[in-house]
């Protein structure tokens, strides 16, 4: 680093802020794709592990609001570091470092926290709670997000419950008669409209005679028999692993970029004392070649320059010259 001169290092920097500009401009696009992503969106629905499964919206969708914010302050400091980066000032380099080192905190608290107690921030999949959930929840009126987001994972992982199809003999649904005449949902037939938009809001079987079919060398081959935790529970450490890499990869280009930063502002200290070593070292040239010339000048008028002597020539001489 002690070979890197103040162009070099404002070079570093600017290519830092690059990344981190188009860093900043890939989490906005990821948020808002994933935001956009309904049957994602859904699926986190079932996340009910901890306290944010009360939140109106599923789990993924404050996610990917919060990538998108974090996008545009990583983009916005990227922009003020490319600023930043042009210029000698330190008032600008210090409120960029200022706003990168409070984004990098926040990000590691999160991360941190998101690592070692996942259940904290809503990132668990309790099959326990997830059983008694679809039992008390699935068909239930006021619960139709709870609802299409069961029969999403069901009929997407062609499988029937979370553990086995047997939890719906004991649910709200199946007892308070909300679904008659079905024994199960429809979304654990196999389905004929599979590859349909939307599909899992009006599942259409191949035979549904032969999926409600209680005997099991019936209804074989027409119902999915398979319980949905392992299929959805891959699903959640899928998505778990992603956000995790993300968030390692920005905290590394903001941590470079920190760096990058520190060194652009010895830089320019050093700089600027230099350059005021340099003007002080030219000011007390100038000052001592003005005071040489000054004691030429009153030299040449001095006595023993121009004293007169005997010869009228002489004196006319040096009169004249004066």
């Amino acid at each position: 680093m002690t070979g890197i001169n103040l162009v070099g290092s404002k070079v570093i920097l600017a290519v830092c802020n690059f990344f981190l500009l188009a860093c900043g401009f890939t989490l906005v696009t990821g948020g808002m794709l994933v935001l956009f992503d309904t049957e994602r969106i859904l699926l986190s629905k079932l996340l009910v592990g901890s306290s944010f499964s009360d939140l109106t919206q599923p789990y993924l969708y404050y996610v990917a609001i919060a990538l998108a914010l974090l996008g545009l302050t990583l983009a916005a400091a990227g922009i003020l570091g490319c600023w930043a980066s042009c210029l000698h000032n330190y008032w600008l380099l210090s409120l960029y470092f200022i706003i990168v080192l409070a984004v990098l905190i926040c990000e590691c608290s999160v991360y941190g926290i998101a690592w070692v107690w996942p259940q904290c921030m809503g990132l668990s999949l309790d099959t326990e709670i997830l059983v008694k959930a679809v039992q008390r929840y699935y068909g239930v009126a006021g619960q139709e997000q709870f609802t299409a987001a069961v029969d999403l994972v069901q009929s997407s992982f062609n499988c029937c419950g979370i553990n086995t199809a047997n939890e719906y003999d004991t649910s709200l649904w199946r007892l308070q008669g909300l679904g008659q005449p079905l024994a199960i949902p429809l979304s654990c037939c196999v389905l004929k409209n599979r590859h349909e938009d939307r599909f899992y809001l009006n599942p259409m079987p191949v035979n549904t005679t032969l999926c409600q079919a209680l005997e099991r060398q019936s209804h074989q081959g027409y119902r999915h028999v398979v319980g949905c935790q392992e299929p959805l529970d891959g699903w959640f450490r899928q998505h778990y692993v992603v956000f995790l890499s993300i968030g390692l990869v920005v905290v590394l280009i903001e941590f470079i970029v920190l760096l990058s930063t520190i060194l652009t502002c010895t830089r320019i200290y050093h700089h600027n004392q230099d350059s005021k070593d340099s003007v002080r070292n030219l000011d007390q040239a100038d000052y001592g070649f003005q005071k040489n010339t000054s004691a030429q000048s009153y030299g040449g008028y001095s006595n023993e320059t121009y004293a007169m002597t005997d010869s009228f020539k002489q004196n006319y001489k040096l009169v004249d010259k004066v």
